[in-house]
């Protein structure tokens, strides 16, 4: 039985690559763009770092989804070579497990291209049957939503002037 959800939500905005990679790595930020979401750091973990940590909270009336994480891959893109930023993350939690990986890259006319990927390991077997039993369709879902929260996210990740 297929336990895991994956889907990529893609974006282009304009700005130069290092501040969209700067807002898009500014885990708390995303409260902003994630609706019935709030996204903390763990205390005394390291800022934008390899090991850093953070929980994105998402409450639906009494019922609650956290999702715990942690970087485990952060590179900054490089405006000048063209290199993109990438961030691996890996979810550490008790419901949902899997990876992340965010790639930030400068296209041409001061654009910037985002790419969300998740591989969303749902580890209760009731929940993991209902995701199965959906096929493709949650996986769509989550695309669908993630691109929703990067066009909410869009005057946050334009450039200041």
């Amino acid at each position: 039985m297929a336990r895991t959800v994956d889907f990529t939500a893609s974006a282009v905005v304009t700005g130069r690559v290092r501040h969209v990679f700067d807002v898009l790595t500014d885990w708390p930020r995303q409260t902003a763009w994630v609706p019935a979401t709030v996204v903390v750091r763990v205390p005394g973990t390291p800022v934008r770092a390899v090991g850093e940590r953070f929980v994105a909270t998402t409450a639906l009336g009494p019922l609650a989804l956290v999702d715990s994480m942690e970087v485990r891959r952060l590179v900054v893109p490089d405006g000048s070579t063209g290199e993109p930023g990438r961030v691996g993350i890996v979810k550490t939690g008790d419901v949902l497990g899997g990876t992340v990986e965010l790639v930030v890259r400068p296209l041409e006319d001061g654009r910037v291209g985002i790419e969300w990927t998740e591989h969303v390991l749902v580890r209760p077997r009731g929940l993991a049957r209902l995701a199965a039993l959906g096929g493709p369709l949650p996986g769509l879902v989550g695309k669908v939503a993630f691109e929703a929260v990067l066009r909410r996210a869009a005057d946050d990740l334009r450039s200041p002037s």
